[in-house]
């Protein structure tokens, strides 16, 4: 016959065991819930900058870099070919106006100068001798006048004579004799007169002579002070005082005419070349205080001119130096240029994040207040500084954001910071 067994029934722990897990399973996820949030991307805290919103005054600057230039600056260069044999100045010397830099060497220049000079002497006493000879003419002629005159004086007594005899009644003069008196006084005077005019005819000559001469040693002498004016080119002078930049020409090398030979800088007049980014160059304007720096002092300036052209993606910017340059200051230092562009009044503003266009809309990572989550907010952005951004909306004054590079996690709404 069949057995009855009685039934042993399973306790509870046994028959409820996956309750436990569950249990545990659903505080851990509570637990872990409000540890990390809604994140989904970590980062360790030290891989972040970050920045806090302020609000004041925001100062809308543009920062370039550039150099130094003279203001006035000269090119020498040789006015005659010759070879260097002395060289005097290396560049940073100090010249004045008129000192020597180089001393050149041609030998056909001092020929030329000594082939001037005795043609200029020659064609001198060719003038000379040719000038006594009009004289000693002249001096013939007034000799002719004069004994024109005489004879005509002679004649005119004669004939005085024999008028007064006639008018006596005197018949020891016969009219035909004197009739050849009038005549021949007539001659005289004629002979005379021409002689006058002779004289003046020379005058007139020797003055005309003497002007053709002059000019024939004029040319001449132009010649020979041409050859002067060279040979003393030999020696390179500065034609200007400054500082010496740039020396091209070295000992034993040739130059032609019109080669340079130095160049020669005023280091008390300078203004700041500074390379502004394209993009940036819509907000300059003439008149722009700009700031200076020569990494150990500041000078105060204003923009006196807007290059045109562009240039490898840069603008050059011009910069009226207006106060004292100090002593570091001289052509081709490099500086940095901080341009000031506006000022806004109670402005909210933040560091410049990585990525952060002006005018524009981006994500920005604010930071909870107890700075262990990081959410995505969309910030609108305004004017830009040197290292600072205007918020225009999206943030407020206090918040921190994250500043540092976020390529790397843009996809994610929220990141947790260890």
């Amino acid at each position: 016959m069949d057995i009855q067994r009685k039934a042993v029934q399973k306790p509870l722990w046994k028959k409820y065991w996956f309750v436990l897990p569950v249990f545990i399973l659903l505080i851990g996820t509570y637990s872990l819930r409000n540890i990390l949030g809604n994140a989904s991307y970590f980062i360790e805290r030290s891989a972040v900058v970050t920045a806090k919103v302020e609000q004041g005054n925001f100062r809308v600057n543009v920062r370039a870099t550039g150099v130094l230039k003279p203001l006035n600056i000269r090119w020498v260069s040789s006015q005659v070919s010759g070879r260097a044999e002395q060289v005097f100045v290396k560049a940073g010397a100090e010249v004045n106006k008129g000192d020597v830099l180089v001393q050149l060497s041609n030998p056909e220049l001092h020929r030329n100068l000594e082939k001037a000079r005795w043609e200029l002497e020659a064609k001198k006493a060719e003038s000379h001798v040719a000038f006594v000879m009009l004289e000693s003419q002249m001096v013939d002629l007034e000799n002719s006048v004069l004994s024109a005159e005489y004879s005509y004086q002679s004649a005119k007594l004669k004939l005085d004579a024999e008028t007064a005899l006639l008018a006596q009644g005197n018949a020891t003069v016969s009219a035909l004799e004197y009739q050849r008196s009038q005549l021949t006084v007539k001659q005289q005077m004629q002979s005379w007169r021409a002689q006058q005019q002779k004289t003046e005819k020379m005058k007139a000559n020797m003055a005309a002579t003497k002007i053709a001469q002059q000019a024939r040693i004029g040319l001449v002498e132009n010649n020979y002070q041409r050859v002067q004016e060279q040979v003393a080119a030999l020696q390179v002078r500065s034609s200007t005082s400054g500082v010496v930049q740039q020396v091209s020409l070295e000992l034993g090398e040739r130059a032609q005419v019109g080669d340079s030979v130095a160049l020669v800088a005023d280091q008390n007049t300078l203004f700041a070349e500074l390379q502004v980014q394209e993009v940036r160059v819509k907000d300059i304007a003439l008149g722009q205080l700009v700031t200076i720096d020569t990494r150990t002092s500041e000078i105060i300036g204003e923009v006196t001119r807007i290059d045109p052209a562009v240039k490898s993606g840069m603008v050059l910017i011009d910069v009226k130096l207006m106060s004292d340059l100090p002593t570091e200051a001289r052509p081709e230092l490099t500086v940095d240029g901080l341009i000031a562009i506006s000022n806004i009044e109670n402005a909210l503003y933040v560091k410049r994040p990585v990525y952060a266009p002006r005018h524009t809309k981006v994500g920005l990572y604010k930071l909870s207040q107890d700075q262990q989550f990081a959410s995505k907010y969309s910030v609108g952005l305004g004017q830009s500084s040197v290292n600072k951004i205007q918020i225009i909306d999206g943030l407020m004054l206090g918040d921190e954001i994250i500043i540092s590079d976020t390529s790397s996690w843009q996809e994610h709404q929220e990141i947790k910071i260890n």
